[in-house]
């Protein structure tokens, strides 16, 4: 067993040698690092730039920090001198007012009263958790279904001393959090380094010398493997890092560590985690996501000698999956967020486990790939 690792350990550092020496690869990264920095850009223009952000953020410094009725009124005060003068029409759209945060009226109208909106929220939130714990009681009394019962207990008590003391604007956290495109570009990353592993020997014929022996099949396909899920986890985690980087140079400082149910649309998430856990979970879900389509990708890989056609079928499996989003078991794309299932304790366990089972399951595929693929060279 000693002499397998020591060389399995050496096939990897030849392996590890390639890759970091594949121009092709080098250059691919940095061309979906500097597209990912660019998609950002894109998203986030009218949320950082302008006069209306302008105004948002002078807003933002008066009101952002621990809640209190003083914050509450001044906004509220505030948004209703700004809504008169609208409604009666004394505003100017040609000049800038001395008296206002974004040099508009009509602007500072539409800024307080979307931060109003949200403000209301987290003052709010404790009463509406009151309103819910009201019914999940109704629904424990009526309920005759045990199971839906112990549910309706488990979520009562996780809601039971919920509350916000804190308002942050989330605006760029949540799209943060919601980068789909950042999947993908991972995504095409995996293809890459599968057709560089797998596809471009086979065309080249240059793997042929270690399937002189077949003592030799298993140790070259745990190096490959690992070769995979080392530069799968570092490329997806680069990513991740520049993406926040970005954020943060564009606003994102703070925030992070509120609970996740301050953000509105997961007002009732089962689960009593902060907004930083929720996007590290979020990240090794895509990371299952990522290397399930690497292996699939790769077991399809026996049928095919050459790069092109590897790179057409990847992205046609790309292009089925997104067609298919909804069908979370069928699309490869479902990995891209928790979101979607992070609102029901039971489906969020039951994405996880299933996320766990396909890739073991494609694991298996993999080998038995393995030994077809290397059974019909020797």
């Amino acid at each position: 067993i000693f002499i397998f690792i020591i060389m399995v350990m050496f096939m990897i550092k030849g392996e590890l040698y390639k890759l970091l020496r594949s121009k092709s690869v080098k250059v691919l990264f940095i061309l979906l690092l500097v597209l990912n920095s660019f998609q950002i850009i894109y998203v986030n223009y009218q949320n950082i730039y302008g006069d209306i952000n302008t105004g948002k953020r002078k807003i933002l410094k008066i009101i952002e920090g621990p809640i209190s009725q003083q914050k509450y009124d001044w906004l509220v005060n505030y948004h209703n001198t700004m809504l008169e003068q609208v409604n009666n029409g004394n505003y100017n759209t040609k000049n800038k007012s001395k008296n206002t945060f974004s040099g508009y009226v009509f602007g500072d109208e539409q800024i307080s009263n979307n931060l109003l909106e949200d403000y209301e929220y987290t003052i709010n939130y404790h009463s509406s958790i009151k309103n819910k714990i009201t019914i999940l009681d109704e629904n424990i009394k009526k309920t005759q279904n045990s199971k839906w019962k112990k549910e309706n207990i488990m979520l009562k008590k996780r809601l039971k001393n919920r509350n916000l003391s804190y308002y942050y604007d989330y605006t760029l956290i949540n799209n943060f959090m919601n980068q789909d495109f950042q999947y993908l570009l991972s995504l095409i990353f995996c293809i890459i380094l599968v057709i560089k592993l797998f596809i471009y020997e086979k065309q080249k014929q240059t793997d042929l010398y270690f399937y002189i022996s077949r003592k030799q099949i298993k140790k070259i396909f745990i190096s490959k493997i690992l070769m995979i899920l080392l530069f799968t986890f570092i490329s997806s985690l680069l990513l991740l890092i520049e993406s926040y980087l970005i954020y943060y140079f564009l606003g994102m400082k703070i925030g992070l560590f509120q609970p996740l149910y301050a953000l509105s649309h997961f007002m009732y998430e089962p689960y009593n985690i902060s907004i930083f856990f929720y996007i590290v979970c979020n990240y090794f879900f895509r990371l299952v996501g990522c290397l399930s389509f690497s292996y699939l990708f790769l077991f399809l890989c026996h049928f095919l000698n050459k790069e092109y056609k590897g790179f057409f079928i990847a992205i046609l499996i790309i292009y089925i999956s997104i067609q298919l989003y909804n069908n979370n078991l069928l699309s490869i794309i479902s990995f891209s967020s928790l979101n979607d299932s992070i609102y029901n304790q039971r489906i969020f366990m039951s994405s996880l486990l299933f996320s766990f089972i396909i890739l073991n399951l494609n694991f298996f595929t993999y080998f038995l790939f393995k030994r077809r693929y290397y059974v019909s060279i020797n």
